[in-house]
């Protein structure tokens, strides 16, 4: 049985089957490619390929000549005596079930090693009975099992595929695993997270890519070979002239040249329109001898028996119409609105014209189908459409036809000259070649070019590559269009200036003599004749003044858009075919000296030179994650966990990472620490030298020149960012953000940092991530301690009780400035307000409350409180026992103001309430005794409230004090105000004599219902106490308030008159 190769081929159904195999260099490649690689060591093989390429053809070619059953292949690789073949053809399930299976092993669900067991059993049992036998495992679509793996339990699946992939890879052992896919490996793992991707590397690692996909020429090549056409030898020559002049396709000449006569009835064009179209819309090679084999009305065959010439643009137009109609007309189609111009088009031939309508639709077609398919700059002109008319189409008046879709009153059709094509007209009124000539007039000539080129023209940054190379870091130049020369430092991304001057009233000795001042990597291009650059302008501006004038006009606007596209396409083309090896047109200047640039390898060379000679002083660091300046999404989650590895786990081996796995974490701790020698784990107080042979020495030093500037004063993060972001390192900013952090952290000890002024104690990852988003607002200061600095702070540390340092550093000042910290922080409210206390004790309580900066704390602020200096300490270093000493008593002072006032508290009890000096338990029991027999049921809220504080079963004297100052006055004694005290003391002893009046009249026997009962005192300085319980019956009540009234009416306005006058008549009555 013998199989065209039209079909899909299937490596298992069609072992036994002939195919009609056609073998293509590509082919050979690959083959010749395994065995190369094999005899390498390499044992796992991914062929890729796109669907309909001929992988399966070419795996059962493979095996069919390895096995000597056919010779399509060179089967002498000299790999093996015998070759023998398991094949396998995907399917959207679990791989390891499939092979288990395959393999008929008894055991359900098959663990990886009883399937690799039982692959290298049958492996083993072939070396018994051959010298030297090679085992093939064949997996054909592989993809399905990729993308069964990937949405399955992908930790799973693709273990197992990397399991067998390492299994198979044994270099002692002749098995070979040969898989196909139709697209890159990584393209099968999108919605795998960032672990899982990770580890999908791995397995990616493991097999050998080999591509597959057939070049146009090599699919012309098959078709050829199937075709073997023998067309008029004039024609067929004329067909090739007409093709290589057109410059539509890129093609090797000299294929061309064999296969074009033997494409027939094909033309060349058409048979590459014919073939780019598979490619697009179906499925390459399967798609091309489909055709081949084609039996529809629009097919080849079909075509030869109308004894046509030749197949041409216009029979492909229809056979892909017919075949392909469903995608043409979809809308994932990107040429959709294309192939409805052609149609468009074709409908108005109908209307417009009633002979020769073939005719003129087969030139439709052909214009359409090569705006489709043709290059940029294809010579589709008049000539070529006539001549492929004449030769193609067989159209003898194609001329006149042409002519006839031109014309303005029908332009089907128009030639742009700026495309130097024809093109399909889609209709519009506006004649844009007189509108053109007419906005001549209309606009200024160009005067200033340097505003219009920066306006229209845009020239890519070029990558300087032999620096980027060896150093790891890309640097990138920008062009720079102006009319004199620029003096600008690189920022950003950008890293140097290409100058393009433009300007006829400059001249080369005035851009030397100016260049010659300039330190900044920037390279001064002068171009010495701008007529032709105007004269483009120019013509970009009166394009767009007719588009402006016609915006409503879609199809003109269109159009116009297409030819301002070109002629800016052409302004880039002029300028850069001018930079190099034209001195003529331009002439080079850096540094004050004329260099010439033969071509554009020298010129990117001159730039990697500028960039050695200013960035002299950048680290190499060849790790391409953070060696550049826009950091990516999956690298800023690395960075967070970097800095919280770098923050916990500094003092361990590889920062704690694990040592068989290489996240990217990892990967950046190795190239940014471990390569330069730059270890943590061994001692945090060891100090960290790089040497002068290091690549990072330079960048070390300049890191630590910021420290030592911050000794003097304090120093944004900031600056140091804009230092490590300027020649002679200019770093990138993703490597800034991570040595930033990691050099700070490296140095912690060595400065305070600071965050809006406020002192920072602990330098955590979330600081680190703080002040890399916002490094203006944190501040460090480097510690400066030596001589008298010295002195005085080792004493506080004795006064601490804590043991001196030679080099004190961050943790040093946190240790000692802790303890004044927690204790103002454990005084009482009170001792943290109270103005009763020495002037000495208020100002350094004062400095403790508000200090921000250990440093100037100790050295400037506790000083100056106490009244001495620095530099007094320093000339007279015997007063600094004396300084400590009134340290100690004003610390002293406000640890015991608290206790000062509680005995003030109990001075006042004894004084003034008990009259004698009692101990507590004493006269709290007498102050108790003293109101048993009082009503309180009878009492005032606030007077019971009293009371019942005093009559408390608390033992304790603090806090007894603090129930009744809450009583008193709202708030206990360790929150009282210096004013609150005295009110506290008034407020007491008012209570006592209201409660000692009650206590009175709670011991008359009196009817609360039937009596009123009231007490007076009455005292002066001429008379002794009167005192009078006054009892009136509730039945006199109305008498009394008679009484109160007439008095009323007879008071004055003078209240202390009134209260004066009542007072002597109730003394001389008390009298009576």
């Amino acid at each position: 049985m013998l199989i065209k190769h039209v079909a899909s081929v299937n490596i298992i159904r069609d072992q036994d089957s002939d195919i009609h195999y056609i073998t293509t260099p590509n082919a050979r490649l690959i083959a010749n490619q395994i065995a190369n690689d094999f005899k390498k060591g390499a044992r796992s093989f991914n062929i890729i390929g796109s669907y309909g390429t001929g992988k399966s053809a070419f795996l059962l070619a493979f095996e069919k000549s390895l096995l000597g059953r056919a010779s399509y292949l060179d089967a002498n690789f000299g790999i093996g005596s015998s070759y023998h073949f398991m094949n396998i053809v995907g399917e959207f399930r679990s791989l390891q079930e499939v092979l288990s299976e395959y393999l008929a092993l008894p055991v359900e669900n098959a663990s990886s090693q009883e399937i690799f067991s039982e692959i290298f059993n049958r492996f083993y049992d072939l070396k018994k009975s051959a010298n030297a036998p090679v085992l093939y495992l064949i997996i054909d679509e592989f993809g399905k099992f990729l993308e069964y793996a990937v949405r399955n339990e992908p930790e799973n699946g693709l273990y197992f595929i990397q399991q067998l992939a390492e299994f198979i890879n044994n270099p002692e052992n002749n098995i070979i695993l040969v898989t196909t896919t139709h697209q890159n490996f990584d393209a099968y793992v999108q919605q795998l997270n960032l672990y899982q991707k990770q580890e999908w590397t791995k397995i990616k690692g493991r097999f050998r890519e080999l591509a597959f996909n057939e070049p146009v020429e090599q699919l012309l090549f098959l078709a050829s070979e199937q075709l073997a056409g023998k067309p008029d030898t004039k024609l067929s020559k004329q067909s090739l002239d007409i093709f290589i002049k057109t410059r539509a396709f890129r093609h090797d000449g000299l294929a061309i040249q064999d296969i074009a006569s033997k494409l027939y009835p094909l033309d060349i064009t058409s048979a590459y329109v014919l073939t780019l179209a598979i490619q697009r819309y179906g499925q390459n090679e399967r798609s091309l001898f489909s055709f081949l084999a084609s039996s529809d009305h629009t097919g080849i065959d079909a075509h030869l028996q109308t004894l046509s010439t030749y197949f041409s643009l216009a029979h492909v137009y229809d056979y892909l119409i017919y075949n392909f109609y469903s995608f043409i007309n979809s809308v994932s189609n990107p040429d959709l609105s294309a192939w409805k111009s052609i149609r468009g088009a074709l409908e108005l031939i109908e209307k417009r014209f009633e002979t020769n309508i073939g005719d003129y639709a087969a030139i439709i077609k052909c214009i359409g189908l090569l705006n489709i398919f043709a290059e940029n700059g294809a010579l589709l002109n008049g000539d070529f459409l006539t001549k492929y008319a004449s030769v193609c189409l067989g159209i003898r008046n194609s001329e006149k036809l042409i002519g006839d879709l031109e014309k303005k009153n029908i332009q089907i059709i128009a030639y742009r000259n700026y495309a130097t094509r024809y093109v399909l007209a889609e209709g519009t009124d506006l004649d844009i070649s007189s509108e053109l000539l007419k906005a001549s007039n209309k606009i200024d000539p160009v005067s200033d070019i340097t505003g219009l080129l920066r306006k229209y023209y845009n020239l890519p940054p070029v990558i300087a590559k032999e620096v980027t190379y060896r150093t790891g870091t890309p640097r990138l130049f920008e062009y720079l269009i102006t009319a004199y020369p620029q003096n600008i430092a690189p920022f950003g991304e950008t890293d140097g200036y290409i100058n393009l001057i433009f300007n006829d009233a400059s001249t080369i000795e005035e851009i030397i003599a100016f260049s010659a001042g300039v330190e900044e990597p920037i390279l001064y291009g002068f171009y010495q004749n701008a007529a032709k650059i105007k004269e483009l302008l120019f013509e970009i501006e009166k394009t767009k003044k007719v588009l402006e004038e016609n915006v409503d006009d879609k199809v003109a606007v269109r159009e116009l858009n297409n030819i301002i596209l070109h002629q800016q396409n052409l302004l880039n083309h002029r300028i850069l075919n001018h930079l190099y090896n034209n001195e003529r047109e331009v002439v080079w200047i850096y540094r004050g000296n004329q260099i010439g640039i033969p071509g554009k390898r020298a010129f990117n060379n001159i730039l990697s030179e500028m960039c050695y000679e200013v960035y002299f002083r950048s680290p190499v660091l060849q790790n391409e994650l953070i060696n550049k300046h826009k950091l990516s999404g999956s690298i800023h989650t690395a960075k967070k966990i970097y800095l919280k590895a770098l923050v916990n786990d500094w003092d361990k081996e590889n920062m704690g990472f694990s040592s068989n796995k290489f996240p990217p974490e990892k990967t950046i701790y190795m190239a940014l620490l471990l390569e330069n020698d730059i270890r943590l784990h061994e001692d945090e107080n060891t100090e960290i030298i790089v040497s002068e042979r290091n690549n990072f020495h330079w960048l070390w030093e300049i890191s630590m020149q910021f420290i030592e500037g911050a000794r003097t004063s304090k120093r944004k993060i900031s600056e140091f960012h804009d230092l490590l972001s300027k020649k002679p390192y200019k770093l990138k900013q993703g490597l800034i953000d991570f040595w930033v952090p990691t050099f700070l952290f490296i140095k912690r000890n060595d400065f305070a940092l600071f965050s809006d002024g406020r002192y920072v104690p602990n330098l955590n990852a979330d600081i680190l991530e703080l002040m890399l988003k916002d490094p203006g607002d944190y501040e460090i200061k480097a510690f400066d301690i030596a001589g008298v600095k010295l002195n005085l702070f080792n004493s506080y540390r004795k006064f601490l009780q804590q043991s001196v340092e030679d080099s004190p550093g961050n943790s040093s000042f946190i240790e000692t400035i802790k303890p004044f910290l927690v204790f103002y922080k454990g005084l009482p409210e009170y001792s943290k307000n109270t103005k009763r206390l020495s002037n000495e004790a208020l100002q350094i309580r004062e400095v403790i409350s508000r200090s921000k900066e250990p440093e100037q704390t100790f050295f400037e602020a506790f000083p100056v409180a106490l009244g001495y200096s620095l530099n007094r300490l320093q000339e007279y270093p015997n007063e600094l026992p004396v300084y400590i000493n009134k340290l100690q008593d004003a610390i002293k002072e406000l640890r015991t103001s608290y206790d000062e006032l509680i005995g003030r508290v109990e001075v006042f009890i004894q004084t003034e309430i008990i009259g004698e000096a009692l101990d507590f338990e004493d006269y709290k029991a007498a102050l108790q005794a003293r109101f048993k027999t009082l009503k309180k049921h009878l009492l005032l809220q606030v007077q019971r409230r009293l009371v019942q504080r005093i009559d408390s079963e608390i033992e304790d004297r603090k806090a007894w004090f603090n129930s009744l100052s809450q009583a008193l006055i709202g708030c206990t004694l360790d929150e009282i105000t210096d004013e609150q005290e005295l009110s506290f003391y008034d407020r007491f002893k008012n209570a006592i004599l209201e409660l000692d009046s009650l206590t009175l009249l709670s011991n008359s026997n009196v009817s609360k219902d039937k009596e009123d009962l009231l007490s007076v005192e009455i005292s002066s300085f001429d008379t002794n106490l009167s005192k009078r319980v006054i009892r009136l019956p509730k039945s006199k009540g109305a008498e009394v308030i008679l009484m109160q009234d007439l008095l009323r009416k007879s008071f004055s306005k003078d209240a202390s008159i009134n209260l004066a006058a009542l007072a002597n008549l109730l003394k001389e009555m008390m009298s009576k």
